[in-house]
């Protein structure tokens, strides 16, 4: 839960520091690549600001998956941190991410090739900071003239960035969505895909609530098997318990009494194992950065991740935490000890 939380987290802070609309073709339903004749008329709409292309795609880096993001550079994030190198200059150049060059043993200055376009050579010039965002672990950052000429799509872009000033993003995404369905009535020109900010931090959230509520699932399926475990369980000890049990009824306790105790002691078990718990699942996460748990939420990093995985322990989870060791605690020894306290004490200390 707290991984997913903080990679939940960081993608809304990409979102919110991201475009105001995101425009593109719709082939089916689907983004497709977009012509850049678009970028003139976008620029003239009243309330924008800015206007930036931008072509993302995937390819492999030797066995590596990798994401490549071609962009102008004057629209380089100001965010986007450095470990070694500079940013691009020149043709060919590239900033690849922490993960790649590790797992390659790149230096400044190599020059590489890649298996979707071998023709195409590029030089390292830098290297993203490890501690960056996840996304930049196997990313390579080139100028988006490099990107058209690797990918062959000359005249287009993955999508188009639009700015807008505050308070035109939702009139602005309408207009454009508009526009494109009135000037193409015979679909000689495939329709363009509008999505604005909102939007995509729907789609960011809900995805990862999936993700999440699939792990509740299995939690609670999980809890659900534990309760007649622990019942089972209880009963491995239960001789020692009786006999105690029977001593306390015979110097004078009453049933409630022994209940009392037993329901306190469970209490004190309960706020010592979930905080323990917690303290654990925060050394995995942040001394051995959740290796074997962090790949089921982010793909293609292997058994231990090249980059610090992101984390949020919220106090929701930490109390359902708590709430979840009292219940078991409770179910798996109230009703042994209310049956052994009811009985004889003579026949509980045999």
């Amino acid at each position: 839960m707290a991984i997913s939380e903080g990679i939940k987290f960081q993608s809304l802070i990409s979102v919110e520091e991201g475009a105001d609309i995101y425009v593109t073709s719709d082939y089916f339903g689907s983004n497709a690549p977009i012509s850049l004749e678009y970028l003139d008329h976008f620029r003239k709409m009243d309330g924008v600001t800015k206007v930036v292309p931008r072509i993302v795609g995937r390819t492999y880096f030797a066995n590596r998956l990798a994401t490549i993001v071609g962009i102008l550079p004057e629209n380089i994030p100001q965010s986007i941190r450095l470990a070694e190198g500079r940013m691009f200059r020149e043709k060919g150049d590239v900033v690849v991410g922490k993960g790649l060059a590790k797992e390659f043993i790149l230096q400044i200055g190599l020059r590489f090739s890649l298996s979707a376009n071998s023709s195409k050579l590029f030089r390292v010039v830098g290297f993203f900071d490890a501690d960056a965002s996840i996304w930049s672990a196997n990313l390579i950052l080139m100028s988006f003239e490099d990107a058209l000429e690797f990918f062959r799509m000359e005249g287009k872009a993955t999508d188009i960035l639009i700015y807008t000033r505050p308070g035109y993003a939702t009139i602005l995404a309408a207009k454009i969505q508009e526009e494109a369905g009135a000037s193409t009535p015979d679909r000689s020109e495939p329709p363009l895909r509008v999505q604005d900010k909102s939007l995509v931090k729907r789609y960011f959230q809900r995805g990862f609530n999936y993700k999440a509520g699939v792990f509740t699932a299995l939690y609670t399926v999980a809890f659900a098997l534990a309760i007649p475990a622990l019942l089972i369980v209880s009963g491995f000890g239960q001789t020692e318990r009786r006999k105690e049990i029977g001593i306390l009824k015979a110097t004078g306790w009453q049933t409630q009494e022994v209940m009392e105790m037993v329901a306190f002691e469970n209490f004190i078990l309960s706020l010592t194992s979930a905080p323990l718990a917690i303290l654990l699942a925060i050394v995995w996460l942040k001394w051995f950065n959740g290796a074997f748990i962090a790949q089921f939420f982010i793909a293609e990093i292997g058994l231990m991740a090249p980059f610090s995985v992101p984390s949020r322990f919220m106090p929701i989870p930490c109390l359902f935490s708590f709430i979840f060791a009292v219940i078991l605690t409770m179910v798996g020894s109230l009703y042994s000890t209310w049956k052994t306290a009811t009985i004889p004490p003579v026949e509980a200390m045999r």
